[in-house]
């Protein structure tokens, strides 16, 4: 049986409010801030951006760590059957929402043929680009859980070296050299963010002596301040990258998710959260944990429809109040709202389906 490692539930919650917060305040084009010009809240959602990134990133390790040793627990038979039950399944039923709520919105023909293209391009609903990488993921978990039950621990370093190498590295150098690297992406794993779910369990299940976690903490402070120096730099004063713009100019490239910088800032905040699991020691915070924890999910498919139904109306009440109240209150509005239907919905026993 699997020790209950109560930081997960922390893990769990901060990414799905980092998600809320990446998709409400970091876009300056949605608050309405200019991209001509260097302005304090032009760096101020730039900043928010790079720092706010987390969100996924940790929901991918977090999966990793909870997975990769499946084959203890149950079959490859249980381990589909429950991904069905509790990713691919929601997955499609707020798919098929969001083409009525949120694709249509936007005036597109609601035809069989337009969901099936949206579907399978990932248009219906923008914040769910991430089901398809982790559903790929899953797809490669019962191998990769014969690297992790059976390999040693250099091997298994060794494939998130690899990883790294691929996915990280060699698209920095495409990019700054605008080149094609003759080094396929073959790597056995489906996605740019394999790396994640590795790293996850990794560091979940190993023992980090306490000055390599100084190193990795270290590492990650450097990097974090060039995700934000370089962004800034190639954003208005060297702008010659033309790839991962976002948005109007905005250089999205040394923040991007997939990139090295960014995998060493979330390995480290990782691993800052797992040293807080002896501090969560109160009976009463682990139960508060896991039943906020158990939310985040929820939070994660329901809040592209707040954002998009009555995100804009709430607003509108708080017209005449300066632009950072409303980055203040505007992640806490949606991430509330979110919790509050994924919980009611939640206690409805013939709507499990749609939010396990």
């Amino acid at each position: 049986m699997q020790k209950t490692k109560y930081f997960m539930y922390l893990n769990a919650i901060i990414s799905s409010f980092a998600v809320v917060v990446a998709h409400t305040i970091t876009n300056p084009v949605q608050l309405g801030v200019s991209t001509t010009k260097i302005s304090f809240y032009l760096l101020l959602c730039i900043v928010l951006g790079i720092i706010f990134s987390y969100g996924v990133p940790l929901f991918f390790m977090q999966s990793g760590a909870n997975v990769l040793n499946y084959r203890d627990r149950y079959t490859t038979h249980v381990f589909f059957k429950k991904r069905i039950h509790k990713v691919i399944i929601p997955f499609i039923l707020w798919s098929i929402l969001g083409f009525f709520f949120i694709y249509g919105k936007e005036g597109f023909p609601l035809t069989i043929k337009n969901f099936c293209v949206a579907f399978l391009t990932g248009n219906i609903v923008g914040p769910y680009w991430f089901f398809y990488n982790i559903i790929g993921f899953y797809i490669c978990v019962p191998f990769i859980s014969l690297i992790i039950k059976y390999g040693s621990t250099n091997i298994i370093k060794y494939t998130i070296f690899i990883l790294i190498i691929v996915n990280t590295g060699i698209p920095v150098i495409n990019i700054l050299f605008n080149t094609q690297s003759s080094f396929g992406t073959s790597v056995p794993f489906i996605g740019p963010y394999a790396q994640y779910f590795i790293a996850g369990w990794y560091l979940n299940n190993v023992n980090i002596a306490k000055k390599n976690r100084l190193r990795i903490y270290s590492l990650a402070i450097v990097m974090l301040l060039f995700e934000i120096v370089a962004t800034i730099y190639f954003s208005f004063f060297v702008k010659h990258i033309p790839m991962l713009n976002y948005p109007d100019g905005i250089v999205k490239t040394f923040y991007d998710i997939a990139m090295f910088p960014s995998f060493c800032v979330m390995c480290a905040l990782f691993l800052f959260l797992k040293q807080l699991e002896p501090k969560l020691s109160s009976e009463v915070m682990r139960k508060n944990l896991k039943k906020v924890a158990g939310l985040t999910f929820g939070i994660y498919l329901i809040h592209p429809f707040i954002i998009v139904w009555l995100l804009n109306p709430f607003n509108q009440i708080f017209l005449q109040l300066p632009l950072i109240v409303k980055m203040l209150i505007d992640p806490l509005f949606v991430y509330c709202l979110s919790s509050l239907i994924a919980m009611i919905v939640r206690k409805i026993g013939l709507l499990h389906w749609i939010v396990p």
